[in-house]
C-alpha cells in the first residue's frame, strides 16, 4: 500500500484513536454498574447525522442502538473534537510514512472498556495474526489500517456470561494543516450477543472482508 495525500472529504475524520477510546472508557467506568442493570437507550439525534454520517433509518441497521446512551454521547463528542471547519480544505496524508509489502497490511489494533487485564485484547490479537497478509503494529504511526474495540461485559447475577463489543475501522492519517494525527471512518458496528464466546473470532472475520481492497492494493 503506498503513501497517499487525499483532502478529507467525509464528515467523520479526526483525532479518534486516542479521544474516542479515551472518551467511552471513561463514560464507560463512570456507569458501568448502571450499564449492566437499567441502562439508558441510545436514540438517533441530528448530531448523529451531522458528526457520525448515520441518518436516521440507518441507526438500528449499523448497531447504534444497541449502544448506551453514554457510548453514543462519547462517540458523538469525539467527532465533534476532530477536524474543525470545512473538511475539504484540510490536507490529510493517509497511510504509514514506507509503503507495505504486496499483498500485506499493517494493522493497528486498540481495546478499551471491560478489559482490565487485557485478556480480551489477547485473544483478538491472536485471532488477527491468524489472517493471512496482516501484521500487526503497535502504533497508528506504523499502521495502513486501524481497529478500535470498546468491550463491555455482560452479567447475569454475578456471573459473567460474555462479552459485548463496538468498534470502528479506520485509516490513521496526518493533518497537515494542524500538524495533527487524524483519521478516516470506516465501517461502525456492534456485536451484542452476551453468550457469544468467539468474540475475537467474529471480529477478526468483519477484518478480514474490510481489509480486502487494501491487502489488494487499492
Amino acid at each position: 500500500m503506498k503513501n497517499r495525500s487525499v483532502f478529507c472529504s467525509v464528515v467523520l475524520c479526526g483525532i479518534f484513536a486516542g479521544q474516542l477510546l479515551l472518551a467511552q472508557t471513561t463514560a464507560h467506568k463512570s456507569s458501568k454498574s448502571a450499564s449492566k442493570t437499567s441502562s439508558t437507550a441510545s436514540a438517533w439525534t441530528p448530531d448523529v447525522q451531522q458528526y457520525l454520517g448515520v441518518s436516521q433509518g440507518s441507526f438500528s441497521m449499523v448497531g447504534l442502538n444497541k449502544l448506551s446512551k453514554a457510548q453514543l454521547d462519547a462517540l458523538v463528542n469525539a467527532a465533534k473534537s476532530g477536524v474543525a471547519g470545512d473538511p475539504r480544505k484540510h490536507l490529510l496524508t493517509c497511510g504509514a510514512s514506507t509503503p507495505a509489502q504486496p499483498g500485506r497490511v499493517r494493522l493497528w489494533v486498540m481495546v478499551a472498556g471491560d478489559d482490565p487485564q487485557g485478556l480480551r485484547l489477547a485473544e483478538i490479537r491472536t485471532a488477527l495474526r491468524g489472517l493471512s497478509g496482516v501484521d500487526l503494529v503497535d502504533s497508528a504511526a506504523n499502521a495502513d489500517r486501524s481497529l478500535h474495540v470498546v468491550i463491555q461485559e455482560q452479567t447475569l447475577g454475578k456471573r459473567t456470561i460474555g462479552y459485548t463489543a463496538s468498534y470502528m475501522t479506520g485509516t490513521p492519517c496526518k493533518d497537515e494543516w494542524k500538524k495533527e494525527d487524524a483519521e478516516l471512518k470506516g465501517q461502525l458496528g456492534t456485536y451484542t450477543d452476551p453468550k457469544g464466546a468467539d468474540l475475537a473470532r467474529d471480529l477478526a472475520g468483519m477484518m478480514d472482508q474490510d481489509l480486502q481492497a487494501a491487502r489488494a492494493g487499492r
